[in-house]
């Protein structure tokens, strides 16, 4: 569907779901979806995106700003990645005897073998994009476990669930979810994160063990874990963007 708010024509996708309210979710490329309850009419569900017009049209120019700092992401020497809040530059080593792409994040100058900053070394058989990148995914994925796990361990005194398992995987528009037998799935990009802003996402699950919801006293219990979660929460609005291979 779509309707026109002060001369310009928005679309919007419509997804009914069991809920009892209706909200309305931009995503990074300023689509639009209106998320109601089953029974809505669809003009009910016009009248309400058009009073929201003006914060729509409002909301998208703030994330095509944001798409517009996006850092092009490529596997040449000199590409950054970013790693706990900070870029670090590539530099890849083609050697076709090695069998497999190996990624390391250390701190060696090449040519004189002193230490200085980080790079991401990769001894490679290939310049093929997708190889490469596959193993660069790997590494974060191995990184973003056990950090997850540490996180979690520093944590659970303050909680009187305990989590059941973790795992790492793809998620596209989630950095973390938990269900109710209270395993845990995180997004193996958020080790590109500074580490309180991991905290802020681990803790985050945690406390749905408490609340299963959004409710003003999840939120209370966020807050008594992690007083400044704002800040962190705010982070991934601005910068979630970067946190890519892509």
């Amino acid at each position: 569907m779509n309707f026109e708010y002060k001369g310009e024509k928005i679309d919007f996708k419509i997804i009914r779901r069991k809920r009892k309210s209706i909200c309305i979710k931009i995503d990074i490329t300023g689509e639009v979806q209106v998320i109601t309850p089953m029974s809505i009419s669809k003009e009910y569900i016009l009248n309400f995106v058009n009073s929201k017009g003006n914060w729509i049209i409002e909301k998208r120019k703030e994330l095509k700003n944001v798409l517009n700092k996006k850092v092009k992401r490529d596997f040449k020497n000199g590409s950054t990645f970013m790693y706990l809040g900070k870029e670090y530059p590539l530099h890849l080593i083609f050697n076709d005897k090695v069998k497999t792409v190996s990624v390391n994040l250390i701190a060696v100058d090449l040519t004189s073998n002193i230490e200085q900053d980080l790079k991401f070394i990769v001894n490679t058989n290939t310049y093929d994009n997708d190889k490469l990148k596959k193993a660069l995914e790997s590494w974060y994925r191995k990184e973003t476990l056990n950090i997850v796990k540490e996180r979690i361990n520093l944590h659970k005194s303050r909680f009187k669930g305990k989590i059941t398992k973790v795992t790492v995987k793809e998620q596209k528009r989630r950095y973390a979810s938990i269900n109710i037998k209270n395993e845990t799935f995180f997004n193996w990009r958020i080790s590109m994160a500074p580490i309180e802003v991991i905290d802020y996402i681990v803790v985050h699950e945690m406390c749905h063990m408490d609340f299963r919801n959004h409710s003003k006293q999840f939120w209370n219990r966020v807050k008594e874990v992690i007083p400044n979660y704002k800040i962190y929460h705010d982070y991934l609005k601005e910068n979630g963007i970067n946190m890519t291979i892509d």
